[in-house]
């Protein structure tokens, strides 16, 4: 229960930051912190369900559940850091499409909150079988941005 309170806390205060930070960028640079930062923890949460995925660590519903939902709230958060204007520059790894196909970028995260939000619900009570198709659905989003989207 000491993971599930630590992550929660980070997720909460990520949330209540976030609320604050999109609307007040001082700079591109910030935006670029902000959504980097939102997807280091993304990956590292993603980083653990990978390797029970993978065989590489034991799967342990609870703690797989705690990754699955900060995964999905944290997906909700740095779409808009990656549309000011500017943040396609300097220390990124964003390429300046996000702004030249702002409806495909849009889909896609789109379709990435709701994969997550599938594979947290998933995680609830779904066995390791049951959890490949939304893990996967999840994988293929971030490959698929990454893909059209990053330098």
């Amino acid at each position: 229960m000491r993971s599930v309170s630590k992550i929660m806390v980070g997720v909460v205060l990520v949330v209540m930051v976030a609320g604050v930070a999109v609307a007040q960028f001082a700079t591109p640079e910030e935006a670029i912190q902000y959504r980097k930062s939102i997807m280091s923890q993304i990956a590292q949460h993603f980083k653990r369900m990978a390797a029970v995925m993978q065989g590489k660590a034991d799967f342990d519903r609870e703690m797989y559940a705690e990754d699955a939902e900060a995964v999905k709230t944290l997906a909700t958060q740095p779409w808009e850091a990656m549309l000011e204007p500017g943040t396609d520059k300097g220390d990124t790894t964003m390429d300046s499409a996000v702004f030249e196909k702002k409806d495909a970028f849009l889909k896609l995260s789109a379709a990435f909150q709701n994969n997550t939000a599938l594979l947290a619900e998933a995680a609830q009570g779904a066995d390791l079988d049951g959890l490949k198709g939304p893990f996967n659905a999840v994988a293929q989003d971030c490959k698929a941005c990454h893909k059209a989207f990053r330098k």
